[in-house]
């Protein structure tokens, strides 16, 4: 029944179509002697079924497979005691020994970056300010405070310019002169009191107690606070024990360069709760301090910052408040902290434990392009600590990367960026004996990077013309 209920229509379009074609005239179409092929788009002169209908899959899928190939020469450099571990877009590929607990030297830097830029913000400044009893005529009565609010790159301007002391100067400095001139430009012409310096923000611990006596008499190692000059670092090369009275010795000095009598001398306190505000200055970014403290591995900005995340997390400047607020975000990433031991947020502390997994999982939660990546120092940067490595083409300006070096410790970790697919994510740690000979290990995996870098793009693998 319903064969023929469906047939009936079908004769009567048929019985049109044969009305129809009597009806219509018949044109001749002269023969051409030219004969015209169709041009086929390039998708459809591939074969249906070909893999280049996919190209980004297959450079991806592709990549992939030359990455890991290429480690595996990497992974053979690796001893017990160290580990690799490697991926790409957020998929680890490749690794050896990647949960084993190493000391990560300066590498623990981009945690504490990580976790400065969820708690504090990119845009977070820090803003030191001078206080005190309100000027008549040009006169202060009383003592000036010198309010420390966590700045670690409040400096003079000798102290930014390279020097004997100071391979790596600061590249995103705050003017402590500035604030000097901003009093004299308010008018202020005498101070009956003292210049005092208040670094009450923070506690009064110097050093984590991880460091070496070697660390804390070097530059590397200066004492920690909440009000710094020029890194308590004289023009004379000597670094001064308590932060705070240095710094009120700095401005006291700056003040009378700028014609400003000073009645008392310097010392430390803490500001009045009412006094009022005579000058402020405040820092670039912290986007900018973390590029300054992972591109020339200042360890005075990371100590610094862990105690601001205490400060803002819990209300104490301590480094221990700044260290359990970044193991709670650790935790909230996803990242595997069993093995974890945060001693400090500079990574000088030999009492710091790391996994290669961890650590990469931090990188793959960002990116080459946020502000920890971006910070990163490139290869071959002048300044940086990857200044005159990695200068081979193809990595030099490219591989964005922070070391990291104790003693018997090398390290490095960051990205690889290629081209239209992604990044390479990478953390390679050595401890003990292999560290000695990092060349080799750093070599291969340079090598690594380029063979990836260098595999076909997604255009290559398109669609081609026949």
């Amino acid at each position: 029944m319903l064969a023929v209920l469906a047939a009936v229509p079908a004769v009567a379009l048929g019985a049109v179509a044969v009305y129809a074609s009597g009806q219509v005239e018949t044109v001749a179409v002269p023969a051409s002697s030219t004969t015209i092929a169709p041009t086929l788009p390039a998708a459809l002169g591939t074969p249906l079924l070909s893999v280049r209908r996919a190209p980004a899959s297959l450079a991806t899928d592709h990549r992939f497979d030359v990455l890991t190939d290429a480690a595996q020469a990497l992974n053979a450099t690796v001893d017990a005691e160290s580990c690799v571990a490697v991926g790409m877009d957020d998929t680890t590929l490749v690794g050896a020994n990647t949960t084993t607990p190493v000391i990560p030297a300066s590498n623990l830097k981009v945690v504490t970056a990580a976790a400065a830029i969820e708690v504090l913000g990119a845009g977070a400044v820090f803003t030191t300010k001078v206080v005190g009893p309100t000027p008549v005529d040009g006169v202060v009565d009383g003592d000036v405070y010198l309010v420390g609010g966590g700045d670690p790159v409040l400096s003079e301007q000798w102290y930014t310019e390279p020097s004997a002391t100071r391979k790596r100067p600061p590249i995103h400095s705050t003017s402590v002169e500035s604030l000097a001139k901003a009093l004299a430009a308010a008018g202020v012409t005498s101070i009956a009191g003292q210049v005092l310096g208040d670094g009450s923000r923070y506690d009064d611990e110097r050093h984590p107690p991880g460091w070496s006596e070697d660390i804390t008499a070097s530059y590397d190692g200066v004492p920690v606070g909440a009000l710094v000059v020029n890194d308590s670092i004289s023009q004379v090369g000597g670094i001064a024990s308590d932060p705070a009275q240095s710094a009120a010795q700095t401005l006291r000095r700056l003040l009378r360069d700028q014609g400003i009598s000073i009645g008392g001398d310097s010392g430390t306190g803490i500001a009045p709760a009412d006094a009022g505000v005579l000058a402020t200055v405040t820092s670039a970014p912290l986007s900018d301090i973390v590029n300054e403290m992972l591109a020339t591995s200042d360890n005075l900005t990371a100590e610094m910052v862990v105690k601001e995340i205490g400060f803002v997390t819990a209300r104490q400047g301590t480094r221990d408040a700044g260290l359990a607020a970044i193991g709670t975000r650790l935790v909230g990433w996803g990242v595997p902290v069993e093995q974890f031991v945060l001693a400090d947020g500079s990574g000088l502390s030999r009492e710091n434990r790391m996994t290669c997994d961890g650590l990469l999982r931090v990188l793959q939660r960002g990116s080459g392009t946020d502000a920890v990546g971006s910070g990163l120092a490139r290869a071959g940067q002048d300044g940086s600590t990857l200044d005159g490595q990695f200068e081979q083409d193809g990595l030099r300006d490219v591989l964005q990367a922070k070391t990291g070096s104790l003693r018997n410790v090398k390290a490095l970790c960051g990205y690889m960026p290629v081209a239209d697919q992604g990044e390479v994510e990478f953390v390679l740690i050595l401890n003990g004996a292999s560290a000695a000979s990092f060349a080799g290990p750093w070599d291969q995996l340079g090598s690594v990077l380029l063979a990836t870098t260098a595999a076909p793009s997604a255009d290559a693998l398109a669609p081609r013309q026949t």
